[in-house]
């Protein structure tokens, strides 16, 4: 990796903020409290209601239905994160370096949050999946999307009528394969997300292994078949 990326994975990001650091918000701390004790997908709007000392009517009203309000819950206590991978996509490096460096912390930060980590390991449901991706795409239209478009194969991704929103989606869906495997090491991590996904988020940013020797290769031919072509004139 570059200088300038080891210089960025200096500053370690946040931690996913602990219950006891919430906004000052009575319902998502309760919501924070009944997914800490029993998981996504094992909490209900009436326990929500009962910890947070409010009617079902006041949540629906508020948020609509479960998925909204575990979403708003993942947005607040992912914020502290959020603020440190923007300082990421705008400091320095190249696109790719960035956006590997965000993925990497990322993953091991959900697999270090206690419930997030047991809900990968025992099998997201599709609500929880939902939930996930839309708290994920918090934020990154505005952080993700242009470096996934400046570094995008306009062509390619034209005729294969993909979209940024698309890769996006997809990149949640890496991640949460990534992060409900067994603990990682960073280096290794690394080294997945750059076989596996860096060359699809990042493809006129990250060459194939084999791509700058094969270029070699093709130019060494070229002198050869100019200098056969010389000495038979």
């Amino acid at each position: 990796m570059s200088s300038q990326m080891s210089r960025t994975d200096l500053v370690m990001p946040p931690p996913f903020r602990e219950v006891s650091s919430l906004p000052d918000d009575p319902v998502l701390d309760a919501a924070a409290r009944c997914v800490d004790r029993k998981g996504l997908d094992n909490t209900s709007l009436e326990e929500v209601a009962a910890e947070a000392g409010v009617s079902r009517t006041t949540l629906y009203r508020r948020y609509g239905n479960r998925e909204s309000l575990l979403t708003a819950l993942l947005i607040a206590r992912a914020e502290p994160f959020r603020a440190w991978s923007s300082s990421v996509y705008l400091g320095p490096g190249t696109v790719a370096e960035r956006i590997e460096t965000v993925l990497v912390h990322a993953i091991l930060e959900m697999q270090r949050v206690g419930w997030l980590d047991r809900t990968l390991s025992t099998g997201m449901s599709a609500a929880a999946i939902r939930v996930f991706k839309a708290s994920h795409a918090h934020g990154s239209e505005q952080l993700l999307a242009p470096l996934l478009t400046s570094v995008m194969d306009q062509r390619a991704a034209s005729d294969a009528q993909v979209t940024v929103a698309e890769l996006i989606d997809w990149t949640a869906d890496q991640m949460i394969v990534l992060a409900s495997a067994a603990p990682w090491g960073e280096a290794k991590l690394r080294g997945r997300l750059r076989y596996f996904v860096m060359p699809v988020l990042a493809p006129t940013s990250v060459r194939e292994p084999g791509a700058d020797r094969l270029a070699r290769i093709e130019a060494r031919l070229d002198a050869l078949l100019a200098r056969g072509s010389a000495e038979r004139q």
